[in-house]
Parts: C-alpha cells; sequence; structure tokens
C-alpha cells in the first residue's frame, strides 16, 4: 500500500458538516445543561447486542465468454422518493438522486469502507502535513462531449460549488481554501486545517467532477455531462432518468446499453409492471405483495439489504412539552417498537434494540447504551413528572411506512393518556417543517438521513446541522464533535464519539424505532447490483439481466 493510502487511512473516515453554525438554546440534560428536574427513574435493562445485518447481494455479470446473451435494455423502478433534477449543485431528492450521479459522473475517489477509500479519477494522493494534499490524476479520461478531463475541470467544479450557496457541495468542498495545478493532471487541493472529514466528503456521490465548457455551452444541460460509465439521454423531472451506455467510459464497461430509472407512486402499479414485464427490478414494491414475488421463484428473484438510515422519532427541543426531558422519556417508554415494525414494515423491518441513535452500520456507534425499555408504568410515572396537561400533541410524518408507523405511536401514547394528532406532508415539506430554530413539529416520526461515517453524528447533533431535526444545542456535545471534526487518530476519535454519544443518552432528542430491510424484487436474470449496509449508495452500473 501506498504511503499515501495509509495515510488518509488514519486519518479519515468521516463525514463533512453540512450546515452552518447558529444561535445558543440550551438542551435540557440534567448532567450536562444544569437542568435542576429530577427526572423519573428508568427501569433496568440489560445490555443489547447489535441488530443481525442482513445483506445479500446480486451476482456480478458473468464472463462474455460464457457464451451468456444480455438484455439491452432495463427498466428499473426506483425507490419511494422520486429524481427531481440531476444538478449535484442543486442536489435535491433522495437515494435514486445519488444512484444517477454514480451511473453518470465519476469522483476523484470513491468510498471504500470506514477509513478507506479507492482511486476514480485520482490515482494516487499524498500529503506531507495533512494540509496541502496532492492528487496524481488520470491521463485518458474523457466527458460525455469528448472533452479530456484534466486538473482544470477539478478547479472549475471546486468554484461552482462555492457559488452553490448552502449547497451539500459547496459544504463538502469547503475545507478547500486554495488550489494549485502543478500539471494538467496533477493538482494540489490545500485545506484551511487538518480535517478529518475532506476525504469522506469529496468521495461521496455528489461530490462529481464536471465539464467546464459543457457547462458554459449550455447552461441548462451542461451540467449532466460527466465522465461515467452512462450519458443521459432523456430527463422529466419527477419522473425518469434515460440513460445510455457510454462506450468511451475509461473504467469497466457496462452490461447494459439502455437503462431507464423511473418514479411510480402507485404501488399497485409497481407489481403489475413487474408480472407483465414493464418493469426488470423494482427498489419499492409494496411489503403487502413482496411474498407474491418472493414465492414466485420461477420468474423472480429477490435480493436484501439493510438501510443505513435511522427511521425513528424526533423531538423539538424549543417546544415546552417535547423539549422536557421527563415527556420525551414517557413517550419512549410507551411505544412497543416491535409492533411498530410489524404493523409499517412485516417481516421486512428489524426493530431497533439499542439505545444508541445513528445508522444501522454508522462507525462509531455505542451498541452498549441500553434502550428504554417498553414499560407503561414507568412511561406513566415519567408523562406524571412533566409538563404534559391533556393538550394534543402534534406528530408529523411523510411516507407511507411512517404514516403508519405514526399511526401506531399515536394508539400507543394513548393508552397513557396522551393524545396526538398526526399532519401528513410530503418529504420535501417535512423537511422544512423540522429545520433547524424554526421547527414547527412538535414530535416527528421521520426518515434522518445518516451515513456510515461518523461525520454524520455532526449532521443531526450540531446546533444549525442539516439533519438537526430536533433543534439540539448541548455545548458539551458540540464541543466534542468540533475536537473530532480535526482528530487524526483512529482511537481517539472513537473515544470522543462514545464520550458524546453518552452524554446524548442521559437526554435523548431522538429515539429509533426501527431500520428497514429493502427487498430489490426483480425478473429472474437481474443481478449485477452492489448492495451493502456499509455503503453509502447502491451501484447500479454493471446490473443485467440473462436472457434465453
Amino acid at each position: 500500500m501506498k504511503k499515501s493510502k495509509r495515510a488518509i487511512a488514519v486519518l479519515l473516515g468521516l463525514v463533512l458538516c453540512m450546515s452552518l453554525l447558529a444561535s445558543c438554546n440550551t438542551d435540557d440534560s440534567p448532567a450536562t445543561s444544569g437542568d435542576t428536574n429530577s427526572p423519573a427513574p428508568a427501569p433496568g435493562s440489560s445490555s443489547p447486542s447489535a441488530p443481525q445485518s442482513v445483506v445479500d447481494s446480486p451476482p456480478p455479470p458473468p464472463s462474455p465468454d460464457t457464451g451468456v446473451k444480455f438484455a439491452e435494455e432495463l427498466n428499473i423502478i426506483i425507490d419511494n422518493l422520486a429524481i427531481p433534477s440531476i444538478d449535484p449543485f442543486n442536489m435535491t431528492g433522495g437515494p435514486a438522486t445519488l444512484w444517477a450521479f454514480n451511473m453518470v459522473y465519476n469522483r476523484l475517489i470513491t468510498y471504500a469502507g470506514p477509513g478507506q477509500y479507492a482511486p476514480s479519477l485520482a490515482t494516487s494522493w499524498e500529503s506531507a502535513d495533512g494540509i496541502t494534499w496532492t492528487f496524481h490524476l488520470r491521463d485518458d479520461v474523457y466527458f460525455h462531449n469528448g472533452e479530456k478531463f484534466t486538473a482544470e475541470d477539478v478547479v472549475y467544479t471546486i468554484e461552482t460549488a462555492r457559488e452553490a450557496v448552502g449547497s451539500t457541495v459547496a459544504v463538502r468542498w469547503s475545507a478547500v481554501v486554495d488550489m494549485n495545478v502543478v500539471d494538467p493532471y496533477t493538482i494540489e487541493l490545500i485545506l484551511n486545517k487538518v480535517d478529518a472529514d475532506f476525504f469522506y466528503n469529496i468521495s461521496m456521490p455528489s461530490n462529481v467532477i464536471v465539464n467546464e465548457k459543457a457547462m458554459r455551452d449550455d447552461p441548462e444541460h451542461g451540467v449532466w455531462i460527466g465522465t461515467g460509465a452512462f450519458t443521459i439521454s432523456g430527463f422529466a423531472t419527477n419522473d425518469y432518468v434515460r440513460l445510455e451506455r457510454n462506450d468511451n467510459f475509461w473504467g469497466e464497461p457496462a452490461v447494459t446499453q439502455r437503462i431507464t430509472l423511473r418514479y411510480v407512486p402507485e404501488q399497485a402499479t409497481k407489481l403489475m409492471m413487474l408480472q407483465n414485464g414493464e418493469a426488470d427490478a423494482c427498489f419499492s414494491l409494496d411489503p403487502v405483495d413482496l411474498p407474491l414475488v418472493e414465492a414466485d421463484t420461477d420468474n423472480f428473484v429477490c435480493y436484501t439489504t439493510t438501510f443505513n438510515n435511522t427511521q425513528g422519532m424526533a423531538f423539538n427541543m424549543d417546544d415546552p412539552i417535547c423539549g422536557d426531558y421527563n415527556f420525551r422519556m414517557a413517550v419512549a417508554s410507551a411505544v412497543d417498537r416491535a409492533e411498530i415494525t410489524m404493523a409499517a414494515l412485516g417481516n421486512y423491518g428489524i426493530a431497533e434494540s439499542t439505545g444508541s441513535f445513528g445508522g444501522y452500520a454508522q462507525e462509531y456507534r455505542d451498541l452498549s447504551i441500553p434502550i428504554v425499555p417498553f414499560d407503561l408504568d414507568a412511561a406513566k410515572e415519567y408523562l406524571a413528572a412533566s409538563p404534559y396537561n391533556g393538550e394534543t400533541i402534534e406528530i408529523s410524518t411523510a411516507i407511507d411506512t411512517l404514516i403508519t408507523a405514526a399511526e401506531v405511536v399515536q394508539q400507543q401514547l394513548s393508552r397513557i393518556g396522551v393524545t396526538a394528532s398526526i399532519n401528513v406532508m410530503d418529504p420535501p415539506a417535512l423537511s422544512a417543517y423540522t429545520r433547524y430554530g424554526e421547527s414547527r413539529s412538535q414530535m416527528s416520526v421521520m426518515v434522518i438521513p445518516v451515513t456510515v461515517g461518523s461525520k454524520s453524528y455532526r449532521d443531526i447533533y450540531y446546533p444549525g446541522a442539516v439533519y438537526n431535526r430536533s433543534s439540539y444545542n448541548n455545548p458539551a456535545v458540540a464541543e466534542l464533535l468540533d475536537r473530532a471534526a480535526v482528530t487524526i487518530d483512529a482511537r481517539e476519535s472513537e473515544a470522543i464519539y462514545k464520550e458524546m454519544q453518552g452524554i446524548i443518552a442521559q437526554a435523548p432528542p431522538y429515539f429509533n424505532l426501527f431500520y428497514m430491510v429493502q427487498v430489490i424484487a426483480c425478473v429472474k436474470g437481474v443481478g449485477g447490483m452492489i448492495l451493502a449496509s456499509d455503503s453509502p449508495l447502491i451501484d447500479l452500473t454493471q446490473i443485467y439481466r440473462i436472457i434465453d
């Protein structure tokens, strides 16, 4: 292993903060914020075990010399979030948007597991001080418009990202304060300080490299020009993306010539499309229909993986009732996670079994933190010590499975005398509704996007952070997160993050409910997808369908 790879394996593996700092309110943790309220005692519980991993990866493409024939075109029904745009400088949408990015563009490096990064447009990299990084670039890469990739495209990409103030890429590139083009295939990126998050940030699917000439020649669609395995041949917002194989791709060529990623909102339509041959794979089949497909092994094959994102409850810490420790503990003690998981996902969910709030495969997650156990007597005791006095508590939510989960939470809270209403909205509206410092929500049952890197702790707990849906502000936690961001030793980083989780566990602003087990329903013969619980995306570049 080269010295540069070894250096970053020690130095990096987190995720950069995607937000600005905001003004202060304080958490109500008795141990960290001086809260004099004496919480009701929590019943004892044993230390939990980690959830059982569920990953069933499809086989890679067979070798061409086997004589196997592949379908020239595939139609893929994406997950339950549409693709609103193909623009890395204005990133919106969910996982499927990143799937498309991964097929159309390339990054300098790619994520290869905690603290590990693999070459992509950059072949190697090194630094003497952890601040000035020299990247050596491939000299055989061409953009879809025929322009050759050089260091100038890296400069243009970073400069364009800086102009997209508030965007994901602007924040992910924000550590770069200066650039120096050494030659067409060598570039120096100079950081503002040693940054433990830098390599994770630039390995993410949104941090792609674009072509200056393409974007200047075509301000509307030039941003679609990448160096990836596929080109964009058609796009309709919130409907579909059509992709054509790039036969001049510098890397391993794709098997399939044409792929359409399509958003289908109607659940019943998805099953019909699979059954009548209009779709080759579906990432969002209704759990009610999945047993039918799984049983029909003559025509279909199913693959499973576990979403890293948390599906849980967020409490608005600025709300006089939901910001109270005892009320939150009353709710946490009153919910039966197994019942909620079964109602929302049937056998396609994993109920949370630990007291830590984080991604399924998130780095440094402290699985020794005990879960708040289901205990109605304790819940009533906590509720009596809280400021709740019969008010109707609003639970905001979005997406079918989480709406169902919220309805079960509503019913379970009624058992201890808490009245709740449910406010259903679409995901973008829910995001705006729960924005840090401006939240109009009291409680939310929602997805909290979490990467596998430890930097995601900052995204959900730091004041002003983009996914801080509880308006959580604890100075002790913020100080530990600031230390972690400049800590390069892996053992020291782990100690910091576990100390932070211990503080949060004393008065949590979130409680996880379950993880979603995604079942990808496919026509028989489909394979080539790369699925992993410890990866930030699903890779569809090598998807195929064998035909007779």
